[in-house]
């Protein structure tokens, strides 16, 4: 963004927001939407630096693939420095801090890539904690260390192909020592997330990732991609093995006409969408569930690392469900009726959701991460007797902030003896939650528009070209009014030349962002959530 528009949509913002400081605290939408503003121009911002970080790490350590620091740093904190508060107990954290850009981790049961990267760029753990640049840079380092390793006999450490990155990947990882298929597993996640941004790019909210013609069928061998893109799978702790379950995949893609809700899944799980992957059993209690209420929490870190840190037993915490950021995949790592250990006092009576990414970050909220955790949600009111009704409807706290306990759906800051949480944060979209979980889905259509999810911020122009931006569209569930075709737009072997008029988020009404932007349709296709044909304007 250029400096004066940034300067332009800052004071705009800010005055909006002074506006509205005498309101009531009742929820308000607009509220809530000039805040996420203000933090996304805020993140922009302080993300213009970042580029030449990353321009100067490459050049220091020459062997690393182009975009894979950009697509570590995506896919662990969505390009946002963190600083984790130092105050907060590490007993009450639901897996390691991690710091910076980069989502580097500093012990407390995952590897000390701080320590160890201040040591390899000759800086200190505080330089690499406090400053972006080294942050990135120490990142740099114990990247082209696992490249090193991986590649120990060979003359020269570049890369033949970019996807030859996955066990480089896997090696960086920072999960601990911890060997095995479940843990091998968790590490070939994390390499497929940053593989998969490499693969569909990134342009928004300041970050920019260029898409690469890679194919994870030569990153991953067949086995393992399977597993990886697998609807179901059996994951044994006994045995520590991980295995596609072919069979329960056919019976939950076709069940019988007359099998009750209850029984779906019961083989190995309880939400028949989720893949099964057991928690440590040092880390959760048997004891029985009365499965009352369901919690909302954020990881405060990526989906590969909660798996592989509710895998050690020294975790001493879990949750039953998590669900990825990029596509809404859900993992079930405890058994509804047992208790999991998510919100202390709480637990016995609780069904908790741990949300890929951080509370703070305004952008992290994404479509597929929302609409799978309501699916998950609307199942559990319908096969455990919860009341989806009394959900909590908005809004949402950056601090904690008790509210009633006839309020069965709601977050982990909300419940007493938490008082030092307050995830999911502000930025969750509760009144939308409470729509999708009580409604069944998108809203109907007003008149003359057509809902549609995007998959990621869509730049919005005059007319159905590229020529000149006139403002942003913002990833979601948005409406459209009708569909022109025009200049094409395409990313490796995805394309499309619709282009939707809709009104933008930032920007005026009646603008056209591009089709190829939406969630679930192909090339040259324009369809709303319901699988309508978008009419022609």
């Amino acid at each position: 963004m250029h400096p004066h528009s940034l300067a332009a949509a800052l004071g705009c913002s800010l005055l909006l927001t002074s506006a509205l400081a005498g309101a009531s605290d009742r929820f308000d939408t607009l509220q809530l939407n000039l805040e996420k503003t203000n933090a996304l121009v805020l993140a922009q911002a302080q993300r213009a630096s970042y580029p030449e970080y990353f321009r100067r790490a490459y050049a220091r350590y020459p062997n690393l693939p182009a975009g894979s620091l950009e697509a570590i740093a995506y896919a662990e904190t969505n390009w946002t420095h963190v600083r984790p508060d130092p105050a907060q107990d590490p007993r009450d954290l639901h897996m390691p801090r991690s710091f910076g850009v980069m989502g580097l981790y500093h012990g407390g049961g995952f590897a000390d890539q701080i320590g160890d990267g201040a040591r390899l760029i000759g800086r200190s753990a505080r330089q690499v904690i406090d400053d972006p640049e080294s942050n990135i840079l120490a990142a740099a380092a114990l990247l082209d260390r696992a490249l090193a390793a991986s590649q120990s006999d060979k003359r020269s450490r570049a890369l033949a192909q970019p996807e030859d990155l996955a066990p480089v990947l896997a090696r960086y990882a920072g999960y601990g020592a911890a060997n095995g298929g479940i843990a091998d597993y968790a590490r070939q996640s994390f390499a497929y997330a940053v593989l998969q941004t490499l693969q569909r790019g990134v342009n928004e909210q300041g970050v920019q990732i260029k898409a690469q013609p890679l194919k994870l069928e030569r990153a991953f061998d067949a086995g393992q991609l399977r597993k990886l893109r697998a609807s179901t799978l059996l994951m044994n702790a006994g045995d520590d093995s991980v295995r596609v379950d072919d069979a329960l995949a056919r019976e939950l893609a076709a069940p019988a006409l007359n099998a009750p809700a209850t029984d779906v899944g019961t083989k190995a799980m309880d939400f028949g969408e989720a893949l099964w992957n057991p928690a440590s059993s040092s880390n959760y209690s048997t004891a029985s569930n009365a499965m009352s209420a369901v919690i909302m929490h954020t990881m405060e870190g990526s989906y590969a690392g909660s798996i592989s840190w509710f895998q050690n037993p020294s975790a001493q915490v879990s949750a039953h469900y998590l669900i990825r950021k990029s596509d809404g995949q859900i993992t079930q790592m405890v058994r509804e009726y047992h208790q999991a250990w998510h919100a202390k006092n709480h637990n016995y009576y609780t069904v908790g959701i741990e949300h890929d990414g951080r509370a703070a970050d305004a952008g992290n909220w994404s479509a597929a991460m929302v609409n799978a955790s309501a699916r998950l949600t609307k199942s559990i009111c319908a096969r455990r007797g919860v009341n989806c009704a009394s959900a909590w409807s908005g809004p949402g706290y950056d601090t904690f902030h008790l509210v009633p306990d006839s309020v069965r759906v709601k977050g982990h800051g909300m419940l007493s003896g938490n008082e030092n949480r307050y995830d999911p944060g502000k930025y969750f979209p509760w009144s939308n939650y409470y729509s999708l979980i009580n409604g069944g889905g998108n809203p109907p259509n007003p008149p003359g528009k057509y809902w549609v999810d995007t998959f990621a911020n869509a730049t919005g122009y005059k007319w159905p070209s590229t020529l000149t931006p006139v403002g942003t569209l913002y990833q979601g569930t948005n409406y459209v009014y009708c569909k022109a075709w025009g200049e094409e737009v395409r990313s490796g072997t995805s394309y499309n030349h619709y282009w939707l008029k809709t009104d933008l988020d930032v920007g005026p009404a009646g603008a056209w962002v591009s089709a190829y932007y939406l969630s679930r349709w192909g090339n040259d296709e324009a369809r709303d959530n319901n699988g309508v044909v978008i009419p022609d304007c």
